[in-house]
């Protein structure tokens, strides 16, 4: 495990410095002194024993623990008594990223997203009233890396969305339309996916967002950037829902080239089917049991009636081309 540790109210506390696990004991004495400033533990990928560790030092409730150790795949924000619990999911893979505050200390223990942060420690120790914010502020600038994710996420599909939508009439010219079938069904599960993540995420924003309007003693600044927080990911769900709608369009239109295709095959056959059906007709004519007709009995009658016939022929398929059957 790596645990990272960030003291904010020190001048040498400017990145992550590593801690062993005999020392969360101390952290946790120091947290509690009235001068203590935020601190920020980071904890990636931590192995059972690990986790131990950390809930004994800063004695979690039971609640908060099982959350922390299970893999629910479920985001929700809990309060049990004086600590806060917030389990978000990143847009793709696996990972889960669990966050506990109380007081001065944060506690961040993610799993299989391994993220730098320092960008965000910088954001941190700028942060307008981190008096009053205390350790909600690490909450909000861990969930602003985690909205970015989803930003990002949301660009890449749009990105695979349009050269999809770059390549269907390409797709229109012929070949095996499966593929780009399955990659647009493919593109479909994606981006359903990260939109049923956002939602959820959505909702658990909502729920603090709530309890900053009922509770402002963390001041102005997180109930801002929670605000802000919350508005770029509803832009971030609007625009899976417009990619959802898009790629309907793509498979319809994708379809749509499918049947035209198939249309255009009929027609062409048809047209044959016409131009051949006029040799059919000289022959069965001229091959009944008959004995009265024109030129039956002649030796240039036969050559009268091949001529006739491909000249018959040239003139039905020239203006079947014409009208775009052939």
């Amino acid at each position: 495990m790596r645990l990272m540790l960030q003291i904010l109210d020190t001048a040498t506390s400017q990145v992550f410095l590593p801690v062993a696990g005999g020392d969360l004991g101390r952290i946790a004495k120091q947290v509690e002194a009235p001068t203590a400033g935020v601190v920020w533990i980071d904890a990636v990928d931590p192995s059972q024993a690990e986790l131990d560790q950390l809930v004994a030092a800063f004695g979690w409730a039971q609640q908060i623990a099982e959350s922390v150790d299970a893999d629910e795949n479920r985001q929700r924000a809990v309060r049990v008594g004086d600590s806060m619990l917030v389990v978000v999911r990143p847009p793709l893979g696996d990972g889960e990223v669990a966050i506990v505050v109380h007081g001065a200390l944060a506690v961040t223990v993610r799993y299989l997203w391994d993220r730098a942060l320092d960008d965000a420690v910088l954001e941190l120790r700028g942060w307008p009233d981190l008096t009053n914010a205390h350790s909600i502020a690490v909450a909000c600038v861990v969930l602003a890396r985690i909205i970015e994710a989803y930003e990002d996420a949301s660009d890449e599909l749009e990105d695979r969305l349009v050269q999809q939508e770059s390549s269907i009439l390409a797709s229109s010219r012929g070949g095996d339309p499966m593929p780009a079938l399955r990659e647009t069904a493919a593109l479909r599960g994606a981006v359903g996916d990260v939109r049923r993540r956002s939602n959820r995420l959505r909702e658990l924003l909502g729920v603090l967002v709530r309890q900053e309007l009922l509770d402002r003693r963390h001041g102005e600044a997180v109930d801002l950037d929670l605000r802000d927080i919350y508005d770029h990911l509803i832009r971030v769900h609007d625009d899976l829902d417009a990619y959802s709608d898009r790629l309907i369009a793509l498979q319809e239109s994708r379809l749509s080239i499918v049947a035209y295709r198939q249309n255009d095959i009929t027609k062409r056959i048809s047209g044959w089917a016409a131009v051949l059906l006029i040799p059919t007709i000289t022959t069965g004519w001229f091959g009944q049991n008959f004995q009265s007709l024109a030129l039956i009995h002649t030796s240039f009658g036969p050559w009268i009636a091949l001529g006739g016939t491909a000249v018959v022929m040239a003139a039905a398929a020239t203006f079947l081309r014409r009208a775009g059957w052939l």
